[in-house]
């Protein structure tokens, strides 16, 4: 039989963010709110020394956490295992998707519109998505799977949003790119391991004691 993805409960946090992802990219109108918020957090951003570490350390520790997750879940649990190759596989597909995007949108920075303080991109190196966000909330996704426990998932979630945000903080993207990434990252990485097996792990059943007729 095959057992559910995620419980209500363990499903909420990854919800809670694919929703509020969804918020950024639609309400009010395209663009308003990623301009603006763009513009706030990237000015903020400029007042902070070194803000761009603060994005590759979330990356680091959500990716360490991601490898622990795993190691502990494919001894303890067995039947996890597929869906752990499938989130981690989900992870790169997300990846490779999120690049694939950049050459379609081609939109720049928003460091080649407005003057901020840490260094651009080179042109080309397009904005739309944010690999950065893919892969943190990709990490989240397996984490969730691997662990299913929320006190532990909504930290990740917390963390995956500061790789985010702090991305916008450097002015290397706007608040939609962040957003569309997380959708990425949440969504290949789910419906990868969604599609992956998974059945629970039998147990002996104990033998029926037999009567011996002579």
């Amino acid at each position: 039989m095959r057992s559910p993805l995620l419980s209500r409960r363990q499903l909420t946090p990854l919800l809670s963010i694919g929703l509020l992802a969804i918020a950024v990219l639609v309400v009010p109108a395209p663009g308003s709110v990623s301009v603006i918020g763009t513009q706030w957090f990237a000015s903020a951003g400029s007042g902070i020394r070194d803000v761009d570490l603060i994005s590759e350390a979330g990356l680091l520790l959500l990716a360490a956490t991601t490898a622990a997750s795993i190691v502990f879940a494919w001894v303890r649990h067995p039947e996890r295992r597929a869906r752990l190759v499938a989130g981690a596989g989900g992870v790169v597909v997300a990846y490779a998707v999120s690049e694939g995007a950049k050459l379609l949108f081609a939109q720049p920075r928003p460091c080649s519109r407005w003057r901020f303080a840490a260094a651009c991109p080179p042109a080309g190196d397009w904005s739309l998505p944010s690999n950065h966000a893919t892969l943190a909330f990709g990490a989240v996704v397996v984490i969730a799977i691997a662990l299913g426990r929320t006190r532990i998932t909504w930290p990740a979630v917390g963390i995956a949003t500061l790789v985010a945000i702090g991305r916008v903080a450097q002015g290397v993207h706007y608040l939609h790119d962040v957003a569309l990434g997380a959708l990425l990252g949440l969504a290949v990485t789910v419906t990868l391991v969604t599609l992956a097996p998974s059945n629970a792990v039998s147990r002996p059943q104990p033998r029926r004691a037999t009567e011996v007729t002579s």
